[in-house]
């Protein structure tokens, strides 16, 4: 292939593998359309005393309907760490709050600071549906449609916590897309808004890069990732207008050392580890932090970073040597796992990604389908059980499911040495 021409990734609409018919006869928007209804139900049922009451609220009252640096006003009581795209949905949110004269912590609030977020993930139905379809066929692409939209991490994620991971899980999702349909530019853009959204979707980068630069040349790339970069800017320049330039900053760069413990409610090995020395060796949660040596100089901070740094090199030398669409989303996805598995200070939230990501490859292969449903199980426990604690506010009400996260925990490194070790059928390679 000459180096820059554009692939020819396509795969006949009639040639599907044919995996789970009955879900792929679904009509994706009938089933968006029920998942909907059911979130607009639930969310005035569910609000975190912490993100949703002192952050999301508050942040969205100090936009005051119509200035979205106010988000980064210090007078705060909780500082807003987000990026640069939050802050205006947060201003939408609030200016429909004033029209409808809402009070500040009333059911309908709760359902508009929760109505973007579930539109986000519901809106993969559509983008699998319609994106899909021409590299991976109808059939694959209409059974990824209906994952995306019964995927139970999200629904807690988004309408029960109100949390913003499914708008890093669409935009990603855009970007992987457009590569597929031989779009560089509209995956650049696409990643700007995910960058723009959290920082977590930079796990992403490196997959999408290398993808992309194998496929359709150093100048494409190139200009895939101007385009990145001008979204990002474009959202940042008003906030730095308006005076938070250092806090949009902040949002960047203070990402590690935020949370500095091995982890932060997320069920992975970190999490088995801490249990171990709670319970063998009696060392006190206050002890268990991620700056505590392990050899030498050599912290868990830093041994999670280099697992985590090899782990990518792995990742995009596979990439680089079989650039193909399967390859693509798989490395996208198990990227994100490792994301949530290897470097120390992650939250229970961060599987998420990797848990519906897997969904776009469900039809295209045995283990991206397990890990769909494996992840979307253990995702879901870990989010569940964590935002149950923080809204009923006792623990002991959960003692008779303690040992849950432990085997949540051993389910999902079970899952990653398997897929690590079996990556290449995965990958589509075997």
């Amino acid at each position: 292939m000459p180096e820059g021409s554009p692939p020819d990734v396509s795969v006949p609409v009639g040639e599907t593998s044919g995996r789970w018919p009955r879900l792929a006869a679904l009509d994706p928007s009938h089933v968006a359309g029920g998942v909907l209804l059911l979130s607009l139900a639930a969310a005035p049922l569910v609000s975190h005393h912490y993100d949703v009451m002192r952050c999301f609220l508050p942040w969205a009252r100090a936009t005051e309907g119509w200035r979205p640096w106010g988000v980064y006003d210090p007078g705060l009581p909780v500082a807003c760490d987000y990026p640069p795209l939050i802050p205006y949905l947060l201003t939408l949110v609030e200016a429909a709050r004033r029209w409808l004269g809402a009070g500040q912590q009333s059911a309908l609030t709760l359902v508009l600071l929760k109505l973007p977020v579930v539109l986000a993930w519901l809106a993969l139905a559509p983008l699998c549906l319609v994106g899909l379809r021409r590299p991976f066929g109808l059939h694959d692409a209409r059974l990824a449609a209906v994952l995306c939209a019964l995927s139970a991490p999200l629904w807690i994620n988004a309408a029960l916590w109100g949390q913003l991971d499914s708008l890093v899980t669409l935009f990603v999702a855009m970007s992987v897309i457009a590569l597929l349909n031989e779009r560089p530019m509209l995956a650049g853009a696409s990643l700007g808004l995910a960058l723009a959204s959290k920082m977590l979707a930079a796990m992403a980068l490196p997959v999408l890069g290398v993808w992309c630069w194998r496929r359709f040349g150093p100048q494409r790339t190139l200009q895939s990732a101007a385009a990145c970069v001008l979204v990002v800017a474009a959202l940042a320049l008003p906030h730095v207008a308006g005076g938070a330039g250092r806090q949009v900053a902040s949002a960047y760069t203070g990402a590690v050392g935020a949370y500095p413990v091995r982890t932060a409610q997320a069920y992975n090995g970190w999490y088995l580890l801490d249990r171990f020395d709670f319970h063998v060796r009696g060392v006190s949660p206050e002890d268990q932090f991620d700056s505590r040596p392990v050899l030498g100089l050599i912290t868990f901070r830093h041994l999670g970073l280099l697992a985590l740094g090899a782990y990518t090199i792995f990742l995009v030398t596979v990439i680089w040597r079989h650039p193909t669409p399967d390859a693509l989303v798989a490395g996208v996805a198990l990227g994100f796992f490792a994301f949530f598995m290897l470097p120390t200070e992650s939250r229970e939230r961060y599987l998420v990604h990797a848990a519906a990501l897997f969904a776009l490859a469900a039809g295209r292969s045995r283990p991206a389908a397990l890990l769909f449903v494996g992840l979307s199980i253990t995702s879901a426990l870990n989010e569940g059980l964590v935002l149950a604690r923080a809204v009923l506010g006792a623990g002991h009400v959960l003692r008779p499911v303690s040992a849950l996260p432990s085997l949540v925990a051993l389910a999902n490194v079970t899952l990653f040495v398997w897929i690590s070790a079996g990556w290449r059928r995965l990958f589509g390679l075997a």
